[in-house]
């Protein structure tokens, strides 16, 4: 929608819509090895996505009709993303999955449907940038419907739907004499830093 990637100083460093390898390098050569990046007080680092210029390239209102979501989730922060840009950094969240799907989300794994960048997508290896919350809203969608028509033919556990699989992962573990202090998936793994990123990209 036009909001452009720029350094601590401003600078536009990137074009914005390069495929989703490039443009997450980019940040990281311009935080770690170029030295503009914003630094946190928590000593992370970032580059500024300048939202306001979503705005004045669209007209007011737009970033409201076409974000709400992000306003109110940033408004709760007392961040107006119409009038302050925001802070951010690449995750692994610009790799794309290779699960492979049928056109409603299924894999060939029972029980198992995926959407968004888990699976290989529409995309192939790689994807452009702001195209992902089209990826995830369409075959999402198509996942949720092939998924509550799966539903109402499920004969498993008599047709009622249980968490017996994770007592029975739990009761593995123990047989195995595997101890550990896991409590849940971790959902979001510790990838941020200057000595992680030194694994997955060598720009120091």
């Amino acid at each position: 929608m036009g909001a452009q990637p720029v350094n601590k100083d401003g600078e536009a460093f990137v074009y914005p819509l390069e495929p989703r390898d490039v443009e997450a390098s980019s940040f990281i050569r311009e935080c770690y090895q170029n030295e503009k990046g914003v630094v946190t007080p928590t000593g992370m680092r970032g580059v500024w996505l300048d939202t306001p210029l979503i705005e004045v390239k669209n007209g007011a209102g737009t970033i409201e009709k076409s974000f709400p979501g992000m306003l109110r989730m940033f408004n709760r922060f007392d961040i107006d993303i119409r009038k302050d840009p925001v802070l951010v950094f690449p995750t692994l969240h610009y790799q794309n999955g290779g699960v492979e799907t049928d056109p409603w989300g299924k894999t060939n794994i029972e029980g198992l449907w995926v959407a968004g960048e888990v699976s290989g997508g529409v995309h192939g290896k790689n994807r452009l940038m702001g195209n992902s919350t089209l990826d995830c809203m369409v075959f999402g969608r198509r996942s949720g419907i092939s998924v509550a028509d799966y539903l109402k033919s499920y004969k498993g556990s008599n047709g009622k739907l249980t968490l017996a699989h994770v007592k029975k992962y739990v009761a593995m573990l123990k047989e195995a004499s595997i101890k550990t202090e896991r409590r849940a998936p971790i959902l979001f793994p510790e990838y941020r830093g200057k000595a992680v990123l030194a694994r997955m990209i060598d720009v120091f």
